[in-house]
């Protein structure tokens, strides 16, 4: 009879994991044939956007990096948030035509889908890895511009008067309950990134609060009733973050959705906001947008191309004393190495840089950069080929 060793493990328990693992596989397989063709577009671009090899996830991660790196190179918070939704659409644009989504789009998808679906993917390549960053800066440029600390004094203000002065005096208020409910329905709003799904929770607390209107009362309320009635509910929230909320939906909304029923019913009801109102709960810039969010699908014309975000260079820099550290620049086409050199002397504070060069890494190899070289012209080139390699662009010393 076989001697069994202290502490040893039966056979079983270590067939069984192994057994597991193979069962989850061929359920995971079945998962994704079963898949809806959006979701399975929608991982694929995904994958792409993650895949720095790819000319979409090079043209996403570089941006990304830029924005996180310099969240404050825009001059306001519309200049960012515009942006950030230009860059969006002229990405979607890219991928209906680009080649590295195989088999088309339209092979998947009916034609009228597509952009609700690449408008998704956008969302989650795009808004998700950057929303902390935008909403760090947005909130950065409501306090330097001084409407947070006004926001905050008509609230404080605002809070102190009856429904009736604010006139929310056609049906009974909601109670502290209702308004705990409403308030935790914005908060979690607050967390989403997706302007889309903020939207819809907006509706919704907008349903909520017209229902209790009515729950005491057979007469129907028209808009004249309920924005006072929308305002007064807010002032009690005390949410002050809904001014750049208000602002983040209405910019990066896709143009196309501001058509359909949801996006528009919403977005009009919050434009339709008398200036007294509004001015309670609303910076005067927000107000702006609101009022100038129908003009959005004219301004289609004037977006930049898919050139125009080709512009970001991704540089490391490396010293023997502090090793490598890395920064997106903005970087034209046509700049020379030499004109990259100068930018990288200045991001990275370089004492010495007449000492320094930009240098192509490679997999197997490496080679300083001439001046009159384009170091932009050299990465689609990479691009392009059929296996594109790995590489990377470094700053350093020319001689170590």
């Amino acid at each position: 009879m076989p001697v069994e060793l202290a502490g040893a493990r039966p056979r079983s328990f270590v067939i069984l994991p192994q057994a597991f693992r193979g069962r989850f596989r061929k359920v995971r397989g079945v998962l994704n044939v079963l898949a809806t063709p959006e979701r399975r577009i929608l991982r694929q671009i995904i994958e792409l956007a993650q895949d720095k090899g790819s000319y979409f996830g090079c043209l996403v991660q570089d941006y990304v990096s830029f924005v996180q790196e310099n969240k404050n190179c825009q001059s306001s918070s519309q200049d960012l948030l515009k942006t950030l939704r230009q860059f969006m659409t002229q990405m979607k644009a890219y991928l209906i035509q680009s080649s590295e989504i195989n088999p088309p789009i339209e092979s998947y998808i009916p034609e009228d889908q597509i952009d609700a679906v690449l408008e998704k993917a956008m969302h989650k390549c795009v808004l998700k890895p950057l929303y902390g960053s935008v909403q760090s800066a947005l909130h950065e440029f409501q306090v330097a511009s001084g409407s947070l600390e006004k926001l905050q004094e008509n609230l404080a203000l605002a809070k102190t008067k009856k429904p009736r002065e604010l006139g929310a005096n056609a049906a009974r208020p909601p109670d502290s309950h209702a308004i705990h409910r409403i308030r935790r329905k914005l908060t979690a709003m607050c967390r989403m990134y997706s302007p889309e799904r903020k939207i819809v929770v907006l509706l919704k607390v907008c349903k909520l609060i017209y229902s209790i209107m009515q729950d005491h009362t057979v007469r129907l309320f028209g808009a004249d009733d309920f924005l006072p009635m929308l305002t007064y509910v807010l002032v009690q929230c005390d949410m002050p973050q809904l001014d750049t909320e208000i602002m983040y939906m209405m910019e990066l909304i896709d143009p196309p959705q501001l058509t359909r029923r949801s996006a528009y019913g919403a977005m009009s009801l919050i434009k339709n906001f008398q200036e007294e109102q509004a001015a309670l709960v609303l910076s005067s810039t927000t107000r702006d947008t609101l009022h100038q969010w129908h003009q959005r699908r004219t301004m289609l014309k004037d977006l930049p191309s898919v050139d125009d975000f080709q512009n970001f260079l991704r540089v490391a820099l490396r010293t023997p004393d502090s090793g490598c550290t890395a920064k997106t620049l903005q970087v034209r086409p046509y700049a020379t190495t030499e004109e990259v050199c100068r930018l990288c002397a200045l991001k990275f504070h370089v004492s010495d840089p007449e000492n320094y060069g930009l240098f192509l890494f490679t997999d197997d190899s490496s080679q300083q950069l001439t001046a009159d070289t384009h170091p932009q012209w050299i990465k689609a080139e990479l691009h392009s080929r059929p296996n594109p390699p790995s590489f990377h662009f470094v700053y350093r010393r020319t001689q170590t």
